[in-house]
């Protein structure tokens, strides 16, 4: 069976946009609060910040891909996670725009997102709608209607191996090694 996630996709990008937003705002109207909320992130991936392209690519490759196919996987209980999960990438993005646009400029810091986002975000996006597309079929196996719920969590799990996770390896390769020429080039 192959699943329709076209309604899940829409959805998850409409909670993806809505945190977006939510975000930018949250930091227009809390610039410190914002601050503070990108730095306690980012906090954690300090230790990287000096190793080299190799293990940065690896580290980005496997931190991207070990999280979608979580939230694809976890989606199986209600599609809470992969919703929670969207929105609070979307979240971030929203308060990492405006806190750096701020800082070095709108376009500069879109500049700096665009290159490697084209792939990761729609890959993220899909993880979710697969994610979701579970909940779904879990709510249905609780009405009662007969759903393979092992069948389809092999299939939601099956299409993120194949489809999404070699859009974060792409993703990844421009991160390490284009978006930092893109950046370097912007200053």
């Amino acid at each position: 069976m192959e699943p329709d996630i076209k309604n899940h996709i829409i959805l998850v990008t409409a909670v993806f946009a809505a945190s977006i937003v939510a975000g930018f705002y949250h930091a227009s109207a809390d610039i410190k609060g914002a601050e503070g909320k990108i730095e306690a992130v980012f906090e954690g991936f300090e230790f990287i910040k000096d190793a080299g392209p190799l293990t940065i690519f690896a580290f980005i490759f496997l931190n991207n891909s070990i999280k979608a196919i979580i939230a694809t996987a976890a989606g199986l209980f209600f599609g809470i996670f992969p919703l929670s999960f969207i929105a609070l990438n979307g979240y971030l993005i929203g308060l990492v725009v405006y806190v750096k646009g701020l800082e070095f400029g709108f376009e500069k810091t879109l500049l700096y997102l665009v290159p490697h986002g084209i792939l990761e975000i729609p890959a993220i996006i899909l993880a979710c709608s697969y994610g979701t597309w579970l909940g779904t079929r879990f709510v249905r196996r609780l009405r009662g209607e007969d759903v393979d719920l092992k069948e389809d969590f092999k299939i939601a799990v099956s299409k993120c191996l194949k489809i999404v996770v070699p859009m974060l390896f792409v993703a990844a390769l421009i991160e390490t090694f284009v978006t930092p020429i893109v950046a370097s080039s912007l200053h």
